[in-house]
């Protein structure tokens, strides 16, 4: 292949990543849109990943390994420093995901097209053995999503609507407002954390098509296993936001987020505790779906 100087940088953090890399990387290196380049930073492991990508003899697979590791926020800025200084956007990828081959193209489509876009997104597929679940409902519906102020609020308030693993943005926007991926929190809600702020500089636009298809079998080690540290941090960020954005995110603001956050946290419960945290939630929300939920899952258990 000709070399030439790359469009796009896909930024790829890697931790213990030898069961899925392979797919991933065929999945990225056989996309319609050819010119770019891949940056790979392994975060402080010593598994078969590095071997992986070394393996397919590509020139475009550029790999960094990190002696220590990191963590998934400063993986991903000290990647993005390796990025070639031709190249107009960068792009996400996660480890264990497949791209569909005309995910790039279709982005750099929407962002050369308009310029008052700064961050491309689309759908994603989770598939797993009781079948596909697709994600964001905006854009299965052939909406889009919002701009500004509202759709940092949509965001803050019903969590994050923009699908991470498939985004691509623009590298001056990047560069311009200095963007960061935060480490305040432990590999969770990082890219929730971007996106938000990216949404107050540049307006987000989403594709109506399936860019991403992410199983959820694949993911049994992921840290977002562990929910109660991901409610935790969840709670944290809420707080977060609120105080560092106190003229967007009123204290209603704040309530309605907090609740959306119980009723999806209410499902993570063992199933005494979803019955006495379900009747607490109702007393203090006011709000019959916390009992609706509880009977639901009476009915669920009574089946088995």
């Amino acid at each position: 292949m000709e070399d030439k100087e790359p469009y796009i940088s896909i930024i790829l953090p890697v931790y213990n990543g030898e069961n899925t890399l392979k797919a991933t990387l065929d999945s990225l290196l056989n996309q319609t849109f050819t010119n770019f380049e891949v940056l790979i930073g392994i975060d402080g492991t010593k598994d078969g990943s590095k071997t992986i990508a070394e393996s397919f003899g590509d020139k475009r697979i550029k790999i960094f390994e990190n002696p220590k590791n990191l963590g998934l926020g400063p993986n991903l800025n000290a990647i993005i420093k390796h990025a070639h200084p031709s190249s107009k956007y960068f792009a996400m990828a996660e480890q264990d995901d497949y791209y569909v081959p005309e995910r790039l193209q279709w982005q750099i489509d929407v962002l050369d097209e308009k310029e008052d876009v700064g961050l491309v997104s689309g759908i994603v597929e989770y598939k797993s053995k009781d079948g596909s679940f697709f994600f964001p409902g905006i854009l299965i519906d052939k909406k889009q999503f919002p701009k500004g102020e509202e759709l940092f609020l949509l965001l803050y308030k019903y969590q994050l609507k923009v699908v991470n693993t498939c985004m691509m943005w623009r590298k001056s926007i990047h560069e311009k407002h200095n963007l960061k991926f935060t480490d305040k929190y432990p590999n969770m809600n990082i890219d929730w954390d971007f996106i938000m702020r990216f949404s107050l500089v540049s307006n987000i636009y989403g594709i109506h098509e399936v860019l991403v298809v992410m199983s959820r079998d694949a993911n049994n080690d992921s840290v977002t296993r562990n929910k109660s540290l991901q409610h935790e941090t969840t709670r944290r960020l809420l707080m977060d936001f609120r105080d560092e954005f106190p003229n967007i995110v009123k204290d209603n603001d704040y309530k309605r987020a907090l609740k959306v956050h119980r009723k999806v946290e209410l499902g993570h419960h063992t199933k005494l505790n979803i019955f006495f945290y379900g009747i607490y939630y109702f007393i203090l929300y006011q709000d019959f779906y916390f009992i609706k939920y509880i009977f639901m899952r009476i009915k669920r258990f009574m089946k088995f």
